[in-house]
């Protein structure tokens, strides 16, 4: 099913209630006042004209979707594909999974994304972690995108770095590893450190049931991103209450010389649990050092909302909160389901969620 719709051309407003893409994840950079969101997306309807499941849409490939709005999240435009299942194809990609886009100096776009490699219908969840260059961030160009860490011909580099992996030949098996969910190697996110550096953050695994955050540095040469160094993994303090780390995001307070670390976790142990017996949440955690450690903030939010996998749209420090926008997971109202509601803060001191209107 690659139908994909061209840009929905009346604009959204309140959030994204797309008419026929299911949207979930979120990614974002803010140019020129103009907001950039990112997601991944999978059509509504499949090709004979019926309904797809939210629930079956790992069956399906998916793309990243893009929208902007020039109103702080009050409206968005749809803005189309950035990076489709068939332009990845040449890497045995068979999908694609979350990522992230940050701006360059030079006016291009570093995109960062998972990439599924094609291996067998018993393994569907092997995940490698990709690089790619867009000039306006509409479209990526097609000889820029490279896999940088794969974990089959990575393996002994990742393991060594004292990372979790089950053994090569049952890497992305359907079953989970070893009485564990599926295997973890994804949701890039690339950050510039307080010194300059370029840096790569993804969701890992300390062990079968332990999440960790990845780290490398990443470097560029003769316009190729490659990695320079990957570090050991890190680990959450509450990590033991979560078995899956996804989407992180992380940002820098300069005044206060203080790094934010937002995670959204579940507990989930195998592909076939059901979603309501799955519990999903956010936490955010600070650190003067960007490779930790980390401290929570406090409670787990979002959960009794149904929204996961955020985003911050806007860091506004000097009033200690952020605008976010998340989108609403499977266990939301069918209607809701895999849609984006309006945007919210974050407030970070005294740590809350806030759901009124912006000012």
């Amino acid at each position: 099913m690659n139908n994909i719709p061209k840009a929905h051309e009346t604009l959204f407003l309140n959030g994204i209630k797309h008419p026929y893409l299911y949207l979930w994840d979120a990614w974002s950079y803010c140019e020129d006042e103009t907001l950039h969101l990112y997601c991944l997306a999978v059509p509504r309807f499949l090709s004979d004209g019926s309904k797809l499941d939210p629930n079956e849409r790992n069956n399906f490939p998916f793309h990243i979707r893009h929208f902007s709005s020039k109103d702080v999240g009050n409206s968005w435009r749809d803005e189309g594909c950035l990076l489709s299942t068939d332009e990845v194809s040449k890497l045995n990609f068979k999908t694609i999974w979350s990522g992230s886009v940050m701006p360059l100096s030079d006016e291009r776009k570093l995109v960062a994304f998972t990439g599924i490699e094609n291996i067998d219908s018993s393994r569907n969840y092997h995940q490698s972690i990709a690089l790619a260059i867009s000039n306006d961030g509409h479209s990526v160009l097609e000889n820029s995108i490279k896999t940088i860490s794969s974990p089959s011909k990575d393996w002994d580099e990742i393991v060594d770095r004292g990372y979790y992996l089950d053994r090569i030949d049952n890497l992305g098996s359907n079953l989970g590893e070893e009485n564990g969910p599926i295997m973890s190697w994804r949701d890039p996110f690339i950050f510039s450190d307080k010194n300059g550096e370029l840096n790569l953050f993804w969701g890992a695994k300390a062990n079968p049931i332990t999440g960790a955050l990845a780290r490398a540095t990443i470097v560029e040469n003769d316009g190729v991103f490659k990695i320079n160094k990957l570090y050991p993994p890190i680990l959450i303090p509450d990590g033991d209450d979560f078995t899956q780390l996804e989407v992180p995001k992380i940002l820098y307070n300069k005044d206060k010389d203080l790094y934010y670390l937002i995670i959204s976790t579940c507990n989930r142990l195998h592909e076939s649990q059901p979603s309501n017996e799955v519990s999903k949440e956010v936490r955010v955690y600070t650190s003067q050092n960007v490779e930790g450690p980390w401290i929570s903030l406090g409670s787990k939010i979002l959960k009794d909302e149904n929204l996961f996998g955020l985003t911050v749209l806007k860091a506004d420090f000097n009033n200690n909160r952020l605008l976010c926008i998340a989108p609403y997971t499977e266990n939301a109202e069918p209607d809701l389901r895999l849609t984006f509601p309006e945007t919210f803060f974050i407030n970070l001191d005294p740590f809350r969620v806030e759901f009124t209107k912006k000012d």
